[in-house]
């Protein structure tokens, strides 16, 4: 891999591509306005195609001398990656920083065998855009067995270290200190044994079809939409004054009001089994394995990806589950790791944005039981329920008051339609009390010596929240003068997430439990389990 390497030939194709995508507004011009009174025949008709053309040239041909002068090669355990035909540019990775390799193959690459390669350290990366598959899977490869290679001759330095140091130690236990120092070196061999099987890939968790089908079905809100759509036909029903109506007009008026009622019925029913289909490309395949203290993941159809998650990146563990997936048994696990280079060439990179899905659908018993194994330094216990009762018309107050509102501006414009803006009230306010009922009844926190857990809801899902005293980088507290009356207060943990942050908080919690969580991230006072 000391020899320079160019990128795979499929990425002048991307560049035609990234091209077109850059002055499509032009081509839309070309084609929608001049070329339906293009005359062949006419050199001044040529003026538009020509100032077309020049623009695609002005973006394409540096995409062209940039790919043409791309190389890229290891060299003293570095990656070295060279850019740029007058002004070179030379960007140099450690091999030992390295932390990600992740590969991601669109339908274009996935006909001609080329992938997008990332490569990520701490503080920054690599992007090769467009690489052979062959070649992304031999850089993998050989740079996870330079890494090996140099744990183990850092193991083989701090044992040398060790052996020098018992030699010198009084003779007068020169027995003792041979048997410790080979019982070290019997120490250091099992190590490197240890690195050698840790590049076996061990097999975490594989979505069989019948859940990737049922996790498709069951992603969306779609049942919420048809409950809410026949109340709201039924009140449009009763604004119609039938008995004024002629025979011939009234049944004229109800088939039109039942057709479309069947149509929206239908454009939902389409909408749900095309997000249905989406989800399945989407997720298809969806793998994830275990491999040098990383989890590998690779899923989709259409758009393959393979991701490399380092746990030692990891800063909380995270359960959302649906309240339709609850009802089966079903939830999901995701990953908040760091992340502090900033990708600006591949889309939809998960890992930049700080939130990793590991297990997208799985039964909650088998993924705490996965979950267990892959971060045994996080405590999963269950968190005490219940929040003060006096917060429970807070989570309703504001939003319903915008609501009714916003319904009495209606009915005074368009008060022929008054039921249909009390039912639909009606609705947004009933979800409204069940969210608050949720967040009051089953909203809560956990607090031990070193980690923290904390559940809370949104109108659909809840979410459970794991991590540890260490990766705190800040707590508040906030609270106005009718919350400081009831002694209630709001308070949130700030986490690294991706570039930026995740706040995670709970609202109108007791000032008193507040203030001693305060207590616990300031370290002012030894606390137990709370």
């Amino acid at each position: 891999m000391s020899k320079p390497q160019k990128l795979h030939p499929i990425s002048y194709f991307n560049g035609l591509i990234n091209a077109i995508k850059q002055n499509i507004v032009v081509f839309i011009i070309f084609i929608f306005f001049q070329l339906k009174d293009f005359d062949f025949s006419n050199p001044a008709s040529y003026t538009w195609s020509g100032i077309v053309l020049v623009f695609f040239l002005l973006s394409y041909i540096p995409q062209i001398i940039r790919i043409m002068n791309t190389r890229y090669w290891i060299e003293n355990n570095t990656f070295i990656l060279t850019t740029g035909l007058f002004n070179k540019k030379r960007k140099e990775l450690n091999i030992k920083r390295i932390q990600s390799i992740d590969m991601s193959q669109g339908v274009v690459n996935q006909i001609i065998g080329g992938v997008d390669l990332q490569i990520k350290t701490p503080s920054d990366g690599i992007v090769l855009s467009v690489i052979s598959k062959k070649q992304g899977e031999y850089l993998e490869n050989y740079i996870d067995q330079l890494q090996s290679e140099l744990k183990q001759e850092e193991l083989q330095i701090q044992n040398e270290e060790k052996t020098t140091n018992n030699s010198v130690i009084d003779q007068r236990v020169e027995k003792n200190e041979t048997e410790i120092a080979v019982s070290d070196l019997d120490g250091a061999s099992y190590s490197s044994s240890t690195i050698i099987d840790k590049t076996k890939r061990i097999p975490v968790y594989q979505m069989r079809f019948k859940e990737l089908l049922f996790m498709a079905m069951t992603s969306g809100a779609i049942g919420v939409t048809l409950a809410a759509l026949v109340p709201v036909y039924g009140a449009v029903r009763e604004l119609i004054p039938w008995s004024k109506l002629s025979y011939q007009i009234s049944q004229l008026v109800q088939f039109i009001s039942i057709t479309i009622l069947i149509i929206i019925l239908l454009v939902l029913l389409v909408a749900y089994i095309i997000g249905t289909i989406i989800t399945m490309i989407r997720f298809y395949g969806f793998t994830v394995m275990l491999e040098n203290e990383q989890l590998k993941i690779e899923y989709g159809f259409i758009n393959k990806k393979r991701m490399t998650v380092p746990t030692k990146r990891l800063q909380a563990v995270v359960e959302r589950q649906s309240h339709i997936r609850k009802l089966f048994g079903y939830t999901a696990i995701h990953f908040i790791i760091t992340s502090d280079f900033e990708n600006k060439k591949l889309d939809d990179d998960e890992n930049d944005a700080g939130s990793v899905t590991i297990l997208p659908f799985i039964k909650r018993d088998k993924a705490y039981q996965i979950i267990q194994n892959l971060i045994p330094n996080l405590s999963y216990q269950q968190v005490n329920e219940g929040m003060p009762l006096s917060g429970f018309h807070r989570h309703i107050l504001i939003p319903s008051t915008i609501v009714i509102s916003m319904a009495a501006i209606g009915w005074y414009f368009w008060n022929q339609l008054l039921w249909l803006f009390m039912i639909v009230s009606i609705l947004i306010i009933g979800l409204l009390v069940l969210k608050g009922y949720l967040y009051v009844k089953h909203a809560g926190f956990k607090m031990t010596e070193d980690q923290m857990t904390i559940q809370n809801f949104e109108l659909f899902k809840r979410n459970i929240y794991y991590f540890k005293e260490n990766h705190i980088l800040g707590f508040d507290t906030w609270q106005h003068p009718l919350l400081k009356s009831n002694s209630l207060s709001n308070f949130n943990f700030i986490i690294a997430k991706g570039m930026s942050n995740e706040s995670i908080n709970l609202k109108y919690a007791r000032s008193e439990d507040v203030q001693m969580l305060k207590l616990w991230y300031l370290r002012g006072e030894k606390n137990g389990a709370l």
